[in-house]
């Protein structure tokens, strides 16, 4: 009896679900057409899009530079080898535990 009522609770809240995602496409749909009549109307600021920009702009892959890093000014691409700077360690990590990350779980925390 326990599955047959959890089943029948089951298909009330998939017709509840169902009907709400109806209403929310239509409710979509009446803002959709809403804002189309607003575009049409030159009375309404900011409603049309500006002539001079290309419908499909977001859409669009900005081209790719071909400068490597290593053509670049010295002062856009910061050395590698740089020292840490003052009052900052060498090391990343936890201070005081120099030197015990292992970088593998199974051996963290291991003195070889």
């Amino acid at each position: 009896m326990e599955h047959e009522e959890q089943a029948e609770r089951m298909e009330q809240d998939a017709e509840r679900m169902e009907e709400h995602s109806e209403q929310l496409g239509e409710r979509i749909d009446d803002i959709q057409g809403d804002w189309e009549q607003k575009e049409q109307d030159p009375a309404v600021p900011g409603a049309q899009p500006d002539p001079d920009e290309e419908e499909d702009e977001m859409s669009e892959t900005p081209d790719e530079s071909d400068q490597l890093p290593e053509e670049a000014p010295p002062e856009v691409v910061p050395e590698d080898d740089q020292g840490a700077g003052e009052g900052e360690s060498p090391n990343p990590g936890v201070p005081g535990e120099e030197e015990t990350s292992t970088g593998n779980p199974d051996n963290a925390g291991a003195d070889e």
